[in-house]
């Protein structure tokens, strides 16, 4: 019984691959790209400056 089963299900969809390992890619232009870096220096100076 279950090889008929198994004759008479569907294929399971397959999942395309994914081409970057997080599932997406952030582009940019010159405005985003210098809010950003300010944002990350900003982020930088404060864990730098915190007590170990």
């Amino acid at each position: 019984m279950s090889a008929e089963h198994e004759r008479a299900k569907d294929p399971l969809p397959t999942r395309p691959p994914r081409p970057h390992p997080q599932g997406f890619v952030l582009y940019l232009d010159d405005d985003g790209h210098a809010e950003l870096s300010k944002k990350v220096a900003e982020a930088n100076k404060r864990s730098e400056s915190r007590p170990k």
